[in-house]
């Protein structure tokens, strides 16, 4: 039985945009609070219509393109679009982070 609750707690807690630390925006040379603004971005407005996307679904030089053709549908406007890719390519760069 604890073996379920481990695994839905698993479950659940999975495919969440992770949360940035110091050494991510000491990494990307940004602000914590510009990167901490772009997941929330993230999640709010991509999560609004689908599963919020993960850093490591595309390649970085993949995301711009995406994020424009997703911007007009999540109603983003060129900060908010600015946000969350510069939060994206972020994480990305995170050792663990490897494009699918």
């Amino acid at each position: 039985m604890r073996f379920v609750v481990v695994l839905l707690l698993v479950v659940a807690c999975a495919g969440k945009p992770p949360v940035a630390t110091p050494a991510d925006a000491l990494r990307a040379n940004v602000p914590l609070a510009q990167l901490a603004q772009g997941r929330t971005l993230l999640i709010q407005k991509c999560g609004g219509c689908h599963k919020p996307p993960l850093p490591g679904d595309h390649a970085a030089h993949e995301w711009p393109t995406s994020l424009a053709e997703m911007s007009g549908r999540a109603k983003l406007d060129g900060a908010q679009q600015h946000a969350i890719e510069t939060y994206l390519l972020a994480m990305l760069a995170r050792p663990q982070t490897a494009a699918r």
